[in-house]
């Protein structure tokens, strides 16, 4: 049920915004056919996340990863950007988006335009586009790399190549980070969409922005841990919230 007051209000917060910061979980990309890792039926109720998806265990067996992977990465390849995708990247060419920091490795922000207008895109946790080996840090494209015959690719090197996502056990890119960070302090809008905000550092980000004078917005299905910090919050699917919200625009 859209409270189309509640979209007044979101419309004129961003009417009155110069820098919004738009942070993205996994939630704006389940209506992409992309699965919540965490929610019931996700991908974590498949994969142990503390085998498949962990840094230790890749390097002693890089096999349970690529296990994983192979599922993901065909539904990642495949999935399109939906109407949430498209407004951000439309707020972003009105010169209202500066900066989009996302905890999703699916590049559908990119793939929706977000980018091409002088935001910058903050990718937390790495993306699918490029692999890279371990050990000698060669990048590859997906193209040049068996992934799908193999139990796991290894490069001339005899390092292990993984895709340029941040496993569990791995560091955070600093650059990134503090970009991310920089971008928070710096904005007079926040804009939360699709994330439980339950993974730190991440969910640091809607604190610094609020302790900087920002006015929050959750868009999300379910409730959040920050909820309070929330000036608004839609409860629904993104894609229907920013529809309504861009007709108010």
């Amino acid at each position: 049920m859209i409270d189309e007051e509640q979209i007044s209000d979101v419309a004129k917060i961003i009417k009155e915004s110069n820098y919004i910061v738009v942070f993205t979980g996994a939630g704006i990309s389940t209506e992409s056919g992309i699965d919540d890792f965490r929610s019931e039926g996700g991908l974590w109720s498949r994969y142990d996340p503390a085998i498949y998806a962990s840094y230790y265990y890749f390097l002693d067996d890089p096999s349970k990863f690529w296990e994983m992977h192979n599922e993901l990465e065909g539904l990642v390849a495949n999935a399109k950007p939906n109407p949430a995708h498209y407004a951000i990247a439309t707020l972003e060419k009105l010169g209202k988006v500066k900066a989009i920091i996302t905890q999703n490795v699916d590049m559908l922000h990119q793939k929706a335009g977000s980018g091409s207008y002088g935001a910058k895109i903050y990718e937390l946790h790495g993306q699918y586009g490029t692999l890279e080996c371990i050990k000698c840090k060669k990048e590859f494209h997906y193209e040049e790399i068996d992934t799908k015959s193999v139990k796991f690719p290894v490069c001339k090197c005899s390092g292990y190549i993984k895709p340029k996502v941040v496993l569990f056990g791995e560091s955070l890119p600093m650059g990134i980070m503090e970009g991310a960070m920089n971008a928070c302090r710096d904005c007079d809008c926040f804009l939360m969409v699709g994330s439980s905000l339950v993974v730190s550092p991440a969910n640091f980000m809607p604190s610094i922005a609020k302790q900087s004078g920002a006015r929050l917005i959750f868009i999300n299905r379910e409730s959040t841990i920050m909820d309070d910090l929330a000036d608004i919050f839609l409860r629904g699917s993104a894609s229907e919230m920013f529809t309504a919200l861009m007709k108010k625009l």
